[in-house]
């Protein structure tokens, strides 16, 4: 089929225009833009708590895996059933977020070789894959896909790498040649009513974003119109509908002793699918998609997030909010924490609403940073609320698991949402210590050191160091705990600070102005919400029991 038949087969009208730009190579500008964008990379530096994790994590596990091991399953292809075909594309995606925070030449190196490598076992359709040609499209080979669709283009966002881009387009056309109207429905394909496949959403709107390409545009329509099908899981329209994330699909298997989720509701992929809705909204403008999104976030932290900031069971929604005092099999899976925060990420850059950061940070400094092994070289696969955390176990017969290599993924994400560049100035969402450079709008820039002892002690000073004096808007995160927050400048009070809103201070900043804040760090005793009287004990952001 040519271009100009593709087109008319995913169903665009004007197809002959279709045909003229379906090779073009310029980037979209969204049509939503973000509320709250990301710094430059390197410009965020932590020097506290998630800092020592990000140093343990980056020399124990990202800097030290075996690139060839996660590169050969690709070469051989001998894969039928398993999932050997995300490990690259979380690994990788996790090591160019460690990169864009600290610009490591080793690490560089490291990179480079692996998209090289990886590169270099693609078949000459465009396929990139670990599953052999007999067994393409089975249980998780497009969710794998998506993983590598999602690192090649994380390396052409950091290298700016042709070779990658192009890599990237020929493995995505692959996929739009396999599958789609008249072909095989990506919503009957893989696992969990079709939507381990059709997460595949994100990187196709991300690669539309970067070429201009209408056909994967197309793609992405076709992917959220399949949900509809008989037996797709029909998650937009549920979302909008308020169906509630653990209703969504048939109840729990009577076979499988033990399980107490909703069925088909599998945490991480459900979310997965939501991250490429918000995607989707940014590029066309449509409110459904980011409406369906927030539903379902919403949902989701008032049902299922417990008051560690994570959920599910055996990987599956399960009412977990109300189930916290009961012996929970498998509980909150670190991929689920992960993905969570990611879309709070996604929701926050979007919006602009602090709830978001709220959840961010809950989750960070409780399951995401107690996943990870003290010297970073391993994660656990579950966090249970009781009992002891265990390593997790390999899978694939290949010393990797699925936990161990998306963790970093979420732990390496937090210096971008930490401090943030809004529309009339810097956004400081979390007080972890360390450094801030910020471009402003206007060319100037101001740097930010954050002095405190978070998230041992509430005390954080703020030294604001613009490179001259400007009149701009500097916010700062009340947390939605802290019910008595007390906010200086100067040594002069702050007035009107409530919790879970930005304090936004507009006035000229003078290089060594200062702010403090005393945040409310009371011990808490919340309560069982299932009802069994029991209470956790709490003080700032951490669960201490």
């Amino acid at each position: 089929m040519n271009a100009f038949e593709t087109c008319k087969a995913l169903g665009i009208t004007a197809a002959v225009a279709c045909f003229q730009i379906v090779n073009a190579a310029e980037p979209v500008t969204p049509k939503v833009p973000d509320a709250l964008e990301f710094l430059p990379p390197g410009n965020v530096k932590f020097s506290g708590w998630i800092g020592e994790h990000i140093e343990v994590c980056k020399r124990g596990r990202i800097m030290a895996q075996s690139v060839p091991d996660l590169v050969r399953p690709f070469a051989v292809r001998e894969e039928d059933q398993l999932w050997r075909c995300e490990f690259w594309g979380k690994w990788f995606t996790s090591a160019a977020l460690a990169y864009r925070y600290e610009a490591d030449p080793a690490l560089w190196t490291i990179l480079e070789g692996a998209a090289k490598d990886l590169i270099a076992t693609q078949t000459p359709d465009g396929c990139i894959t670990t599953y052999k040609p007999s067994a393409e499209l089975a249980n998780w080979d497009v969710w794998g896909r998506k993983y590598t669709l999602l690192g090649l283009l994380a390396w052409h966002d950091l290298a700016g790498d042709p070779k990658a881009l192009e890599a990237a387009r020929r493995h995505a056309d692959r996929i739009l040649q396999q599958v789609g109207p008249g072909k095989p429905d990506i919503a009957m394909l893989g696992w969990w009513n079709g939507m381990a496949a059709s997460s595949i959403l994100e990187p196709m709107v991300l690669l539309y974003r970067q070429t201009g390409d209408l056909r994967y545009l197309q793609f992405a329509r076709y992917i959220v119109q399949s949900w509809e099908n008989p037996k797709g899981p029909d998650l937009m329209r549920k979302a909008l509908n308020g169906v509630s994330v653990f209703k969504m699909f048939p109840g729990p298997d009577p076979t499988q002793k033990g399980y107490m989720s909703g069925g088909s509701s599998k945490a991480y992929e459900m979310m997965s699918c939501f991250e490429g809705l918000v995607e989707l909204h940014r590029v066309t403008g449509e409110a459904q998609y980011l409406e369906a999104a927030k539903k379902a976030f919403a949902d989701i932290r008032d049902t299922e997030i417990t008051i560690i900031g994570s959920g599910s069971s055996w990987e599956r929604w399960c009412n977990g909010h109300t189930r916290q005092a009961e012996p929970v099999p498998e509980w909150m899976e670190t991929c689920v924490t992960v993905t969570w925060i990611k879309l709070a990420g996604q929701l926050l850059r979007l919006t602009g609403d602090p709830l978001y950061a709220d959840e961010i940070e809950r989750s960070a400094y409780n399951p995401l940073l107690a996943a990870q092994k003290d010297d970073g070289i391993w994660w656990c696969h579950y966090s249970p609320l009781e009992g002891r955390r265990q390593p997790a176990p390999e899978q694939c017969n290949m010393h990797m698991n699925c936990c161990v290599a998306n963790g970093p993924r979420g732990l390496m994400l937090l210096p971008r949402l930490a401090v943030m560049n809004g529309g009339n100035g810097p956004m400081i969402n979390f007080y972890e210590p360390g450094t801030a450079t910020v471009p402003l709008h206007s060319g100037n820039t101001v740097q930010l050191e954050i002095k405190s002892d978070y998230p041992r002690a509430g005390i954080v000073e703020v030294v604001v160091r613009p490179a001259s004096a400007e009149n701009f808007t500097l916010s700062l995160r009340i947390p939605a705990w802290s019910r008595a927050t007390k906010v200086e400048l100067n040594g002069k009070t702050v007035t009107d600070i409530k919790p879970g809103d930005y304090s936004r201070l507009a006035r000229t900043w003078k290089p060594g102005d200062r702010i403090r804040l005393a945040l409310d760090f009371t011990v808490r005793c919340e309560k069982d919400p299932g009802g069994s009287g029991r209470v956790a004990i709490t003080r700032g952001p951490v669960v201490f029991s």
